[in-house]
């Protein structure tokens, strides 16, 4: 059977709610909220004499020739290859000018190239086998279904006296990035830190300086973002009996010419029996091209081509509240009426549970500069792959995420002048993921969309971040030192792989219906199998994911069927087997390299690692059915999804950048060694867990 669609960091595949679902925090969040308050306005009463007590501890601490901050501007994805060129036409000048004042180079990544994994490491100094993050996604060892492989709850239950929730029950989650971070390296020495958005920081760090969580944060729901779209009768016959990934599709009910009903869907129920909703009404007016709608008691009008401001929603009532933003859009006037919502954000301003560190951070920057998109990824890709939006749609939300962003990064620059301040931009990788097409006139997700009205949004948004490093090199002082580094580059993303088809036609995995002995029936075209259907005492290698493929071990996997002592050829068997895998269809072939696990990972968790780390050639990824572990009849097949760009490829063809106001050393730098670089320029010795080193301290062999 079909699983719940619901969206997954960068992957936005089917999976079963990953989020709190019974409770959610409820009866907690106006304690929550209030105690936040309190919080804040001791903070601030406590601030002279925090900075005093952060001085004194750092006294003795720090080299005298340390910078006084250390600013980190992360452009997610941004790509060297695109950026040089750029620079070299003189479309660039801020990032030409650091080039030209301090330095460059290309930034080596992580093995695999994907977010989550390079920002743990970015944060801790250590590769994946160090920090624990080795995907999006990892799998449950007695199901083999695919799981979150950055944060995992826990559920216990609630406890209270009366209405007053007690410590220590209800659910939770867990952040599963290990090893230490170097902002808490910087709190123990007495720095100031503000970490804004970095990926991978849910649940907050519990430490002494400030972070608002990024990448996992989930929406109301529980999940990673679930948008909603209604439509009226007339729209809606389109939509039948189509699979809808990352949302859910609603009918319309009409109670009057031009009046439409419906509800808006909010976290689970406590006693685990439905969901909690709200009533959604929109009452239209066809001709002036305007509708008014009410979302339980608010109330706002909304034309063409335009959303609404965040929304404040609360679901539940008396002590079992949960408070939600969304923004709304209307989609189509006519033929028929249709309408978007997006995922149902924590309100930053009353959240359900902790979002930032310290908790009334994420308060107080609600109240100060309004509220704010609070989900891990808060642009909706699936909703424009599911064509539910349009481009300009899309654009226009993510460019309203990135103001929002600028605003807290920029705010927290003018309000501590040492220390260091981080802050990740998501914008650079998102549009990239789903406007890169427009670069490539052979691709075949361009077939039946746009190709014209757009084809200039990535250079734009190449000149959009680098007017941002202008800004920022103006809030630089003297003994100051800014870093602009990406986390991977990109390339286009036209063919997908499903290794698991690959598995199934050379013998090495078996679906529940295949026979014992004989050919293998073959699999009708947009037919797919999912891990339930597939035979796994018969079935010996597999993937799920982005980064590579399991051995299905006896011992370690239920239902494994390979001896371990046999693991190490049976990897050696498939590595020869897949590197250079050919494209029947094109020229040239898919895979360029394959590593054993054993190869490339030393470090404590190498024992949750894919067994295999695949690079495929740029133009080929995973395809979105192996991602989620399914079987379908192409082993390679086109993407014709508008998420036309990715990075999920050979790590070695898409390094990502590195920028400094000060110049290095180092020829070959990796973001294995922004961690300890980061401590060197404020004067710190990095930790001994700490695998890489700075790009100011000059290593044998290099120039």
């Amino acid at each position: 059977m079909p699983l719940l669609f619901t969206t997954l960091p960068n992957l936005f595949i089917p999976l079963a709610y990953i989020g709190p679902g019974a409770g959610f925090a409820l009866g907690g969040s106006f304690l929550f909220a209030l105690v936040g308050i309190l919080l804040a306005v001791v903070a601030v009463l406590a601030w002279p004499l925090r900075g005093l007590l952060r001085s004194m501890r750092g006294r003795g601490k720090r080299r005298p020739d340390a910078a006084k901050r250390v600013v980190v501007l992360g452009l997610d994805g941004f790509d060297p290859v695109i950026c040089r060129k750029m620079m070299d036409d003189g479309d660039l000048p801020h990032l030409s000018a650091m080039r030209e004042d301090g330095g460059y180079r290309p930034l080596l990544t992580t093995y695999p190239a994907m977010s989550p994994v390079g920002w743990s490491t970015f944060a801790t100094g250590v590769g994946p086998s160090g920090h624990n993050i080795f995907d999006f996604l990892s799998r449950d060892l007695a199901t083999h279904l695919p799981v979150l492989s950055s944060t995992k709850l826990h559920r216990r239950p609630s406890r209270s006296i009366g209405p007053v929730p007690l410590p220590g029950g209800g659910s939770h989650f867990e952040l599963l990035r290990r090893s230490k971070p170097f902002w808490k390296t910087c709190a123990e020495t007495g720095l100031a830190s503000t970490i804004l958005r970095v990926p991978i920081t849910f649940p907050p760090d519990k430490f002494g300086g400030k972070l608002l969580s990024a990448m996992c944060v989930p929406d109301l729901r529980g999940t990673q973002g679930t948008f909603s779209h209604y439509t009226s009768v007339e729209a809606h016959g389109a939509q039948q009996g189509v699979r809808t990934t990352g949302g859910v599709r609603l009918e319309l009910d009409q109670t009057a010419p031009n009046i439409y009903t419906s509800i808006l869907t909010g976290p689970d129920l406590p006693d685990g029996s439905g969901s909690m909703t709200l009533p959604v009404c929109a009452t239209v007016d066809p001709v002036a091209r305007r509708a008014e709608f009410t979302i339980g008691p608010e109330k706002f009008s909304l034309g063409a081509n335009q959303y609404s401001e965040w929304i404040p929603v609360v679901f539940g009532s008396g002590g079992a509240k949960a408070h939600g933003i969304c923004k709304v859009r209307v989609t189509s006037f006519e033929p028929g009426f249709s309408f978007y919502i997006t995922p149902v954000n924590i309100d930053p301003r009353n959240p359900a549970m902790p979002i930032s560190n310290p908790p009334h951070l994420a308060i107080a920057l609600s109240r100060l500069q309004g509220r704010f998109a609070t989900l891990g990824l808060a642009e909706d890709t699936w909703a424009l792959n599911e064509r539910v939006i349009d481009e300009q749609a899309f654009l226009d939300q993510a460019w309203a995420i990135h103001a929002e962003r600028r605003q807290q990064f920029f705010h927290a620059l003018d309000r501590q002048p040492d220390g260091v301040v981080s802050c990740v931009f998501d914008a650079t990788d998102r549009i990239q993921h789903m406007f890169f097409r427009y670069l490539d006139q052979d691709h075949p997700a361009n077939v039946g969309k746009d190709t014209e009205k757009h084809k200039n949004v990535i250079g734009d948004l190449y000149r959009t971040a680098d007017a941002l490093v202008g800004e920022t090199r103006a809030k630089m002082h003297q003994d100051d030192v800014l870093l602009v580094i990406s986390d991977h580059g990109f390339k286009t993303f036209k063919r997908g792989v499903n290794l698991n088809s690959w598995f199934r036609e050379n013998g090495y995995l078996f679906l529940k219906t295949d026979p014992d002995q004989g050919p293998l029936p073959a699999i009708e075209k947009g037919l797919r199998y999912e891990v339930a259907d597939v035979d796994w005492p018969r079935t010996r290698a597999y993937t799920n994911g982005l980064a590579g493929f399991y051995i299905n071990v006896k011992g370690r996997e239920n239902d494994g069927c390979v001896d371990p002592s046999d693991a190490s050829a049976l990897k050696k068997e498939l590595i020869d087997a897949l590197r250079g895998l050919p494209d029947p269809e094109r020229t040239g072939e898919a895979i360029t390299e394959l590593w054993d696990c054993n190869e490339i990972y030393r470090g404590p968790y190498k024992s949750n690692a894919p067994d295999v780390i695949v690079g495929y050639k740029p133009g080929y990824r995973a395809d979105w059915d192996a991602a989620v572990g399914a079987v379908s009849g192409e082993v390679i097949s086109d993407n014709t999804r508008s998420w036309s760009g990715d990075h999920c490829m050979d790590p070695r063809q898409v390094p990502g950048v590195l920028f400094s106001s000060k110049p290095f050393a180092v020829t070959r730098p990796a973001l294995l060694d922004m961690a300890p670089t980061v401590l060197d320029l404020l004067g710190v010795d990095a930790p001994p867990h700490m695998t890489g080193s700075s790009i100011f301290r000059k290593r044998e062999g290099t120039g």
